[in-house]
């Protein structure tokens, strides 16, 4: 099985690469892992040209971002790792969703979906911040149409507060929980 992990932190191996390497841990025998991570990524904002409405697949920008959705194209499980940010997932990641505007496009101008099948998604998520209602809402709501445009079906989200107070590492209830996920997962058939 090849997995894609999309990193979205802002930080380089914190709570958020440490939460998808926990959930790796049964999953890395015998499977082909790519990370990509946003932090070495040359992804621009996106200039609402439409050039993506007239040249199926291709953005008039030439960054790092076509070669990012090759991968998630060729992936069977991509898993998405972001800390929450002010309720939703990072500017970063905000940037990249917006730059897959071309397979909105695809799918929906030019009526050829770039993603035919469906791709299993992973959504792991941690936040600084103590437990509040509605603390993670904000995720899945910026991530909707981002679903949509690349068939996902997403069969986990796994969430971590506090992180701020107790890091990953130092969570033995959360790394056991992500561990498990990822040896359930490991025993699925793609």
């Amino acid at each position: 099985m090849k997995i894609t992990v999309l990193l979205a932190s802002h930080r380089s191996k914190k709570n958020t690469a440490q939460t998808a390497e926990y959930f790796l841990e049964h999953l890395k025998d015998g499977n082909e892992i790519e990370y990509v991570n946003l932090l070495n990524k040359k992804i621009e904002i996106c200039l609402a040209c439409d050039y993506c409405r007239t040249h199926y697949g291709h953005c008039i920008l030439k960054d790092d971002m076509e070669s990012v959705i090759q991968t998630f194209h060729q992936s069977d499980l991509i898993i998405l790792a972001t800390p929450l940010y002010f309720n939703s997932v990072t500017s970063r990641f905000k940037i990249f969703i917006d730059r897959t505007q071309i397979l909105y496009n695809a799918k929906y101008k030019l009526k050829d979906p770039i993603f035919k099948e469906k791709k299993k998604v992973v959504v792991i998520a941690n936040a600084g911040a103590p437990h509040y209602p509605g603390q993670f809402e904000g995720i899945m709501v910026e991530l909707k149409h981002f679903f949509w445009n690349i068939n996902a079906d997403v069969i986990g989200y796994y969430k971590y507060n506090d992180t701020d107070e107790v890091m990953i590492k130092d969570n033995e209830a959360a790394r056991l929980e992500l561990a498990n996920a990822g040896a359930q997962i490991a025993n699925l058939q793609f």
